[in-house]
């Protein structure tokens, strides 16, 4: 039962992390269409190489949008923990119930 139970969460994280991380890269896109739409090359460049720190550069609608991805991106870090927690359970309770 327990070993059921962590298959499913292990197998709902790496869904929810494949999602998110689709999610964030879409968000990603538009927060650079809408950079390049606004007349703001130089924010969009630095969105590029260097995303956390272009942040703050960022105005307008391509704001909502990069909001938008780090909300993914955090979804997906926790997706990702999730399911190596759930993995490790799942290997252990296998082991132990053989």
């Amino acid at each position: 039962m327990l070993l059921t139970s962590a298959t499913v969460l292990l197998v709902a994280a790496v869904i929810g992390a494949a999602v998110s991380w689709i999610v964030g890269a879409v968000s990603y896109a538009r927060c650079l269409r809408a950079l390049s739409a606004d007349g703001q090359p130089r924010a969009g460049m630095l969105a590029v190489v260097a995303w956390p720190f272009a942040l703050k550069h960022i105005k307008g609608a391509a704001a909502e949008h990069a909001d938008r991805t780090n909300k993914a991106l955090v979804a997906f870090f926790a997706c990702l923990m999730i399911a190596a927690a759930a993995g490790s359970l799942v290997a252990n309770l296998n082991r132990l119930s053989k």
